[in-house]
């Protein structure tokens, strides 16, 4: 007797406290046992959704931009997306690396080349080939046939554009995509104050 009206009076005070009501005389139900491999189909839903978009960083705990550099998520990766602006013409520069925020370093991928679309505004879709960095501006100790960087020529590119860009690869069978959006040229690049 002692125990149901401790547990009249907790209920009570719970109830005034946070506006709960309770009832002692039924039991809680047990809390829905997990399916086996529903961990793993949510992770694998949030790792698919992850490129399809470049993002702040509530989203995934870290600024969007660094070294005057786009951040996309695409699988376990960051991609970033630089431009470089030269008399020489113009490219954009991707690079890829772990999603390790404090300290991040090169993850070179098994792909020799990929495509992207860019579109400035409402205007025309440009297709872009990336193909790798030239040997001496990647890492030394990527593994052969990996890269970590790689060039895109874009000879329409204007510095003032606001481009979608949306990149696609595939890495071990599966499709990944980078999405990098309100990318103007002049504000990545190098020299970007």
């Amino acid at each position: 007797m002692f125990f149901r009206s401790l547990a009249y009076v907790a209920c009570l005070s719970g109830s005034l406290l946070f506006g709960v009501g309770c009832d002692s005389s039924k039991p809680t139900p047990p809390s829905p046992t997990p399916k086996p491999g529903a961990a793993d189909h949510s992770k694998a839903d949030h790792e698919a959704h992850e490129g399809a978009h470049s993002h702040d960083e509530s989203d995934h705990g870290h600024d969007p931009v660094r070294d005057n550099m786009l951040i996309a998520d695409a699988g376990p990766y960051h991609v970033l997306l630089r431009a470089h602006l030269g008399a020489e013409g113009n490219e954009l520069h991707v690079l890829f690396e772990t999603p390790d925020v404090k300290n991040p370093k090169p993850m070179p991928i098994p792909v020799a080349s990929f495509g992207a679309e860019a579109t400035a505004g409402e205007g025309e879709s440009h297709t872009l080939k990336f193909e790798p960095a030239p040997a001496e501006d990647r890492p030394k100790d990527e593994k052969a046939g990996t890269f970590s960087q790689f060039i895109a020529k874009a000879p329409w590119m204007k510095p003032d554009d606001n481009l979608l860009v949306v990149a696609t690869f595939t890495v071990d069978g599966k499709e990944l995509k980078a999405r990098w959006k309100e990318f103007v040229p002049r504000k990545y690049t190098h020299d970007a104050k």
